[in-house]
Parts: C-alpha cells; structure tokens; sequence
C-alpha cells in the first residue's frame, strides 16, 4: 500500500470520525431543542388558560357576569388552539359543553351550578394531561442528554484513540525507515557495500529500498573490479621492477615506502623485510647512500656511489606521482589539476666499479 493511500485512510478515517460526532451532536442539540422550546411551552400554556378560566369561575357567581363570560370564552378558545396530548380534545369539547350550559340564560341556577362542577372537572383533566405530559417529555429529555453523552463520549474516545495511535505511530513509520536510509548510506561512505535493506511494507520506502540495493551492488561490482584492475596493475608493476636492472625505490608524500625492489635492498641492504608502509629513513636509518639517492638532481649522471666497498658512478632519475583532482568546482566543472602524491627514485649504474672509493658510513 502507498504512504499517499495510508495517509488518505488514516486521516479520511479521522475525517469521517470526526464528521459523524458533529452530525451526531446537532441530532441531538435539535432534538432537546424541539421538546423543550415546542411541546413543553404549549404544555405550560394549556395551564395558563386553565388557570385563568378557573379563575373566572372562582372570582364570580353564577350567573356569569358578560365580562367574566367572555375572559372564560377567550382563553377556552386558545386553548381550543393549543391542544397536543391525547385525551386533551375530548376534555377540551366537555368544557365547552358546560361553558355553553352555564352562559345559557334560560337554564336554571341549579343546572348552571352542576354545568360548573363538570367544567370544573374537564379542567382538572386537561391539568393532568399536561402535567403528565410535562414529566414525560423532561424525563425523555433527561434520558436523551443521557444517551447524547454516552454517544458522544463514545466518539471522543474514539476519535482520541485515532489520535494516539497516529501520534504513536507515525513518526516512526516515516523516521524509522529514513534511519536506516541514513545508517545504510554511512555504510556506503565507509566502503561497505555490503549492506542491504528491506522493507515489507509494499510503499515508496519498499520500491526506494531495492533501489539502494541495486545501487550498492553495482558499486560492490565496481569495486572489485576496480580493485582487480589495481592489483593486476601493481603486480605487474612488481615483476616489472624486479626485471630492472636498476634499483627502484617508490614513496609518498609522506616519505612512506610505497614499493622498492630486489636490486634496491640489495643496494640499501634492507633484506627481505616487510618494509612497506614504513618510513624509509626509519627502514635505513643514518645511511649516507639513501642521502644521496633522496638528495641528488633528477637525471644526474656521475653520481659516486660506494657500494661492498667499491665506489661506482650511477645515473640518477626521479619521477614526481601526480594525482589529478577530480573534485568538481560549482559551476559544475572538473578541475584537472593534479597534486603531488610522492616521488620514485631509478638508480641505474653507469661505469665499472673504480677501486678507490668512498666507504658508506
């Protein structure tokens, strides 16, 4: 799987998480909304006009006066306009029922009186449905807060869940492999082509991976053949030496042996010691000889040389080992100058031995 398409799930994922607990919050904001502020305000509005009849019928005799009548008439018909629990219209039809007994004027004063205690009656009713009706809907409220708690911090702890394990692993799913992408590339530097790295994961770091591998496998392959080419060319440089008549002496900049051969120990009368790698003037320490091989003019003929206690004339010649710079300058050019990396000294006889020479010292 792409890291595009694991960060699209993993953050379409948080999305969604978080887009369901905003739905579910306004769900239930609008539901508690609608209870309190619609049904529980025309139930308290049904008591206010029962209230208020009742207080005509408790404030006035029978027969009721025009004024009493038509208070009791104007908030019988709000209510008439405000009726929402079941049973209510039934009640509300009875009380208009006996208002029209006790405003009759041919009734008499005892069937005025018994039509007031049936209004009185359908008042408590629709008292009771309401208040009924009041309880009920605080009661669905307080459990629907109850429920839209539970939901919602059922989705907080979702959501914080999603986040912990983003925080958790997400930078090591993006560090972790660039680590060993570092690690692997210091391996490169220090020569060690032999590191190799493998991810699982199917991703960009995966397809990257055998990418680097192939990279170090070709510069292994180069390597070696460049190290094959190296030593081929040394030891031929080696028998060649040892072919010369003359004595071949290579150092480097550091006045470190880099090669001498069989004519130029016999000469220095080092042996067979192991001496490359060392400094010559350790390897011959104090030699008058060595002096004058390091200290004689390039291509100088004539130069005496007192060797088993007889002196002979000896040519001379030194050779400055050059490297070129590769190192490339910023305005993307090479720069080819060289510098020095060490001299080769070729002594070569010139004349028979003379019998009255000078004894090295």
């Amino acid at each position: 799987m792409k890291i595009k398409t694991k960060l699209l799930l993993g953050f379409g994922l948080l999305f969604v998480v978080v887009v369901f607990f905003g739905v579910v919050s306004v769900y239930y904001i609008e539901d508690i909304s609608e209870h309190s502020k619609s049904s529980i305000k025309n139930n308290y509005e049904t008591l206010m006009f029962t209230r208020e009849m009742r207080t005509q019928l408790d404030e006035n005799d029978l027969p009721l006066s025009a004024t009493a009548a038509a208070a009791f008439d104007n908030s019988l018909k709000k209510q008439e306009h405000n009726i929402t629990e079941p049973g209510e219209k039934e009640a509300t039809a009875g009380l208009r029922q006996a208002f029209a007994e006790i405003t009759n004027g041919t009734s008499s004063l005892a069937a005025q009186q018994q039509a007031e205690k049936t209004a009185r009656v359908q008042l408590n009713t629709i008292d009771g449905l309401n208040m009924k009706a009041i309880v009920q809907k605080n009661n669905y409220i307080n459990d629907t807060v109850s429920k839209a708690t539970l939901y919602l911090g059922g989705i907080v702890f979702v959501t914080f869940l999603i986040l912990f394990i983003f925080i958790i692993n997400f930078p090591g799913f993006i560090l972790n492999p660039l680590n060993q992408f570092i690690d692997g590339v210091h391996e490169i530097r220090e020569k060690n082509y032999d590191v190799h790295l493998e991810f699982k994961t199917g991703d960009e770091f995966a397809a990257l991976a055998i990418e680097f591998n192939k990279m170090a496998a070709n510069l292994s392959n180069m390597e070696n053949e460049n190290l094959t080419k190296v030593i081929s060319g040394e030891n031929q440089v080696k028998i060649l030496m040892e072919e010369l008549p003359a004595a071949v002496i290579g150092v480097n900049e550091k006045q470190e042996i880099l090669f001498i051969n069989n004519e130029a120990r016999r000469i220095l009368k080092i042996g067979d010691r192991l001496v490359n790698g060392l400094q010559i003037h350790d390897v011959v320490s104090g030699s008058n000889l060595l002096n004058t091989i390091l200290d004689a003019k390039d291509g100088e003929q004539g130069v005496r040389l007192s060797l088993d206690g007889k002196a002979s004339k000896y040519q001379i010649k030194k050779f400055e080992i050059v490297v070129p710079n590769l190192k490339p300058k910023s305005f993307d050019t090479m720069q080819f100058a060289g510098y020095p990396a060490g001299m080769i000294y070729v002594v070569k006889g010139v004349e028979q031995p003379e019998p009255n020479a000078v004894k090295p010292s």
